[in-house]
């Protein structure tokens, strides 16, 4: 399951993007903003898995993707690195901050212009994990998103904004507690893991 849903995570960074020409991008002009999201997984069988919770972003590098159920686990990109907190298994793994390719939620902050160079790089193929992918701007606090991948499975996201208040740095740190099994696969590993990592 948690691989699924982080191989997924990665997988949305690859998509191009559509948005309704009559309907300003709601990031515009922000620096932070916050809400939630639910989403729906269907594989080629027919099944599904459906997921929810919360998102943040403070431009330009801190992300947090939490999902609150099925399982709890948490997503974060912040100055130390790209953390997975799986609360359930009581596990954190961090490793080296990604590229802003590879974040999903990077994509809210990029231009018209930037949008349509991306959008122009998808359609001529250089996306091998996605085969379709739309987003949709339903309203200024509302976003749809639709991706499949080459495995025929299809993935639908709502990402509702709550907030455009920036966020502060400090709701994107993770503490490190002693009771949890804790993973540092940074190529440099330079913090003991009973600190607060930021």
């Amino acid at each position: 399951m948690t691989r699924n849903v982080l191989a997924l995570l990665l997988l949305i960074t690859s998509l191009s993007v559509q948005s309704d020409e009559t309907t300003p991008w709601p990031f515009d002009g922000l620096v932070g903003v916050s809400g939630t999201f639910t989403s729906e997984t269907k594989g080629r069988l027919g099944d599904t898995l459906r997921s929810s919770g919360r998102f943040s972003s403070l431009k330009p590098d801190h992300y947090l993707w939490d999902i609150q159920t099925p399982d709890s686990q948490m997503l974060v990109v912040n100055a130390t690195g790209f953390w997975q907190v799986d609360r359930d298994l009581d596990v954190i793994i961090l490793r080296d901050v990604p590229s802003s390719t590879q974040l999903p939620l990077a994509k809210i902050w990029l231009t018209e212009a930037e949008l349509t160079a991306f959008s122009n790089e998808v359609a001529e193929g250089s996306m091998e994990a996605i085969s379709a992918f739309e987003l949709r701007v339903v309203s200024p606090t509302l976003l749809e998103m639709r991706l499949a991948d080459p495995l025929g499975r299809e993935t639908r996201f709502q990402l509702t904004i709550e907030s455009t208040v920036a966020p502060t740095r400090e709701e994107f740190d993770v503490e490190v507690s002693p009771d949890v099994d804790f993973f540092d696969e940074r190529s440099v590993k330079a913090i003991s893991n009973a600190e607060t990592l930021k």
